[in-house]
């Protein structure tokens, strides 16, 4: 039981006052022995029993109406499935807002989706009950806190709006903690509203351990998850692939592919018959797909499917659409299409050996009909290169000691404009004399000494398989870094990176710069059989190398396909939304709806990533796993389920007071004594 006004339970002591009040009135009355009453006392005792008990219930019936009027005015609510954790007023409340695409499933009757359910309970609950001296929301598209001033605020500001992008609770959580540690807040509540979907949550990740620890040093800290995992009522997702405009004599064609994946579909049930619509420049047509079941699931494909386009058309975006379903963000997808860019890659590098394995990497394209131009150049040509040339450059890997002065300058406006900069030791010890930078560090970084390394101290430790370079492949299989060996390492010293893999020793073998639109990574080691087994095991070193490549060529690329989230485009606000043209989001959510964007010549379609189609939930007993120890309670909640959090009972109490004055009443009735 929790209360709105616990102050007013300090009056519970005066539910003694019948107890006084008796007292003393016994005492106003003084007992004198009379000869002539004892035969009317002695037929008194009969029925003496009796009206002490009558007097008793009297007594008893007037002490708890007057508790339970305290219990009223105190306005008490009941738990339901809170079970009494986090009623309390808390010193802070934090909000941990997924916004992830999958929070978008609908209860069909209502329209509810599991985001817009979880705010209108939580401001509800939050309304009532107090959130202390600060309101602050970190939603998972953005990651950032925005301190509101009331909770009707969780259902208005444009940071709980529904986007395509997927979430990152760990990383929420860590932000969670820094805003904890700014704010120095004793007794705090964070609440953490989810569909507890696997792509977010990443339970099998690294950071888990020390988010526990990290917790578990603050007291006072009351973690609760509000969570929806009930999966969807037969949802049907729609994606398109390989977009590929081309030419056949006089005609011009698209072609691309579709995928359809259904979840929380009834795998044994019949073949279902999905329309799939193809809009582009207001054209439409419409194919038939029907869904059956694959390993992967149910589903169904369309593979080189073929749209006539006009031919002087060379560029240009769509959109493909099934019907409307339980979640409606799937349910649409768009792509661009246009000539095919080259993309660039200079190496900078006086290691023959190392620039052969880079330019290997680098010069074979991952996708069909896509141009990769490779240029490897010495550390002295590398000073010639003009600006003209950095600017049409996706990437540049530099095996060579830090550079100082203009060519610095040159590589951090790269990374500043979008592109990335991957840096590899030089061959040279002492990280000082070799940098050639006499001032500060490029990117806040700076090489250490070279290491041998022996046995285990060789093996990865830890690696992000939930994002960015070393990220699992589309169907789910993570990249082998189990097998990478690394025989020399190099320390990676300065600013606080991102560590996207460490060694068994704790070390950073990758680290990514902060930044806020393209990308500077540091890797430790070399792809050179004497340093590393990168270039003798290529698959995972390819894989990570393409996908820099595509980086940080998307900001150079006339249309781009992307994934929703803040690094879709680079300067967002700069870009207009083409389409949907009805609805478009507010400058600061640009990349974060999906939709087609245009800046000046480029198209940029951007999509929910892949995970979203497959948002499988973690288990609860997994999610309880990773807050163990902690003061911490899952709240499990459904689409439709229309009970709020907590609600006050009070008019229960005034009705079972109201009742315990009327039994009172009847006991005081005088009653006829039985004659003699």
């Amino acid at each position: 039981m929790s209360f709105l006004q616990p102050w007013v339970l300090a009056a519970l002591p005066a539910m003694l006052l019948p107890i006084v009040i008796h007292l003393i009135n016994r005492q106003r009355h003084r007992s004198v022995p009379w000869a002539a009453m004892m035969f009317l006392v002695s037929a008194k005792r009969m029925h003496k029993g009796m009206a002490r008990l009558r007097y008793v219930l009297i007594l008893l019936l007037r002490m708890l109406a007057i508790g339970l009027l305290v219990f009223a005015v105190s306005r008490p609510l009941s738990v339901g499935r809170l079970g009494g954790a986090g009623l309390s007023r808390p010193d802070a409340t934090i909000v941990l807002l997924d916004r992830s695409a999958s929070m978008e499933t609908q209860d069909l009757q209502t329209g509810d989706s599991r985001r817009s359910t979880a705010l209108r309970k939580l401001s509800g609950l939050l309304e009532q009950r107090g959130f202390g001296s600060q309101l602050v929301l970190i939603d998972s598209a953005t990651v950032g806190p925005l301190v509101l001033e009331d909770p009707s605020e969780l259902l208005d500001v444009p940071q709980v709006a529904p986007t395509a992008t997927s979430a990152d609770v760990p990383a929420l959580l860590e932000a969670a903690l820094a805003v904890l540690d700014a704010n120095q807040a004793g007794r705090a509540d964070v609440w953490i509203c989810s569909d507890l979907a696997e792509s977010d949550w990443k339970p099998n990740g690294g950071r888990w351990a020390s988010l526990r620890q990290a917790f578990a040093e603050r007291q006072g800290v009351q973690l609760q998850l509000l969570s929806y995992s009930g999966g969807p009522a037969d949802n049907v997702a729609v994606r398109v692939r390989n977009v590929r405009r081309r030419e056949i004599g006089a005609r011009a064609e698209l072609v691309l592919d579709v995928q359809l994946s259904a979840d929380g579909a009834d795998a044994d049930a019949a073949a279902r018959v999905v329309p799939v619509e193809f809009e582009i420049d207001g054209l439409r047509s419409t194919v038939e797909l029907t869904l059956q079941l694959t390993p992967e699931g149910r589903g169904a494909s369309l593979a080189g499917h073929r749209i006539e386009i006009d031919s002087d058309q060379r560029a240009g975006f769509g959109v493909v659409r099934i019907p409307g379903d339980a979640n409606p963000l799937d349910n649409t997808f768009y792509f661009a299409f246009g000539e095919p860019s080259v993309r660039r890659a200079v190496i900078v590098t006086d290691d023959s050996g190392a620039g052969e394995a880079l330019r290997r990497a680098l010069a074979v394209p991952s996708i069909p009909g896509a141009e990769h131009e490779v240029e490897v150049l010495d550390q002295g040509a590398a000073a010639e290169l003009t600006s003209a040339e950095f600017e049409r450059t996706g990437i540049v890997v530099w095996h060579a000691p830090l550079p100082d002065g203009a060519l610095a300058a040159e590589l951090e406006e790269l990374v500043a404009a979008g592109r990335v900069v991957l840096f590899l030791p030089p061959g040279t010890d002492s990280s000082r004399a070799d940098s050639g930078r006499a001032g500060s560090d490029l990117f806040g970084f700076r090489w250490g000494d070279w290491r041998d390394l022996e046995g285990d101290a060789r093996t990865l430790s830890t690696w992000r398989g939930d994002a960015d370079l070393l990220a699992h492949v589309e169907s789910g299989d993570a990249l082998p870094l189990d097998e990478l060996r690394t025989y020399r390492h190099r320390a990676i010293e300065g600013a606080q990176g991102l560590a996207l893999a460490r060694l068994a020793g704790g070390a950073p073998l990758l680290v990514r710069a902060p930044s806020d639109h393209g990308a500077a990574y540091f890797l430790g080691t070399l792809p050179t059989a004497s340093s590393s087994t990168l270039q003798r095991d290529a698959v995972a070193f390819y894989v990570l190398m393409q996908r820099a490549l595509e980086r940080g060529s998307r900001a150079l690329a006339p249309v781009a396909q992307v994934d929703a989230g803040e690094e879709a485009l680079v300067d967002a606000a700069a870009w207009e939304v083409v389409a949907p043209a009805d609805d478009a989001p507010a400058r600061s959510q640009r990349g974060l709806v999906a939709g087609v964007y245009r800046r000046g010549e480029r198209l940029a379609a951007v999509n929910r990533s892949l995970a979203e189609d497959r948002a499988a939930p973690v288990a609860p007993a997994a999610v309880d796993a990773l807050f163990e120890g902690l003061a911490f309670q899952r709240i499990e909640d459904e689409l439709g389920d229309g009970a709020s959090l907590a609600s006050e009972v009070w008019r229960l109490f005034l009705i079972v007071m109201a009742l315990a004055l009327i039994g009172e009443a009847l006991l005081c009735l005088p009653r006829r004594e039985a004659s003699s």
